[in-house]
């Protein structure tokens, strides 16, 4: 399966910090459909890639979004949009 490549989205130059650029990316999706409640990411390796960035990054991200009730990480099965309400 081949991933888009969101590396445009991220600006490596920009006062916002990474992990705070790849939260705004993820918000965005979700909020236009893009990722559906209940969606499934990509693994944190498959979205750093996406993204070109580190995976202590998309872990940095994904930590703020889980304390935002957007997603909700499962262990061992993966990480999921919560559903809105």
């Amino acid at each position: 399966m081949s991933l888009p490549d969101k590396r445009g989205r991220i600006d490596h130059r920009a006062p916002r910090l990474l992990w705070q650029q790849v939260c705004d990316d993820l918000r965005a999706d979700m909020d236009a459909g893009v990722l559906a409640p209940d969606a499934r990411l990509p693994a944190e390796p498959d979205l750093a890639e996406q993204y070109g960035v580190s995976r202590d990054t998309i872990r940095r991200a994904i930590q703020e979004l889980v304390g935002e009730d957007r997603l909700v990480v499962l262990h061992g099965r993966g990480t999921f949009v919560t559903p809105r309400e």
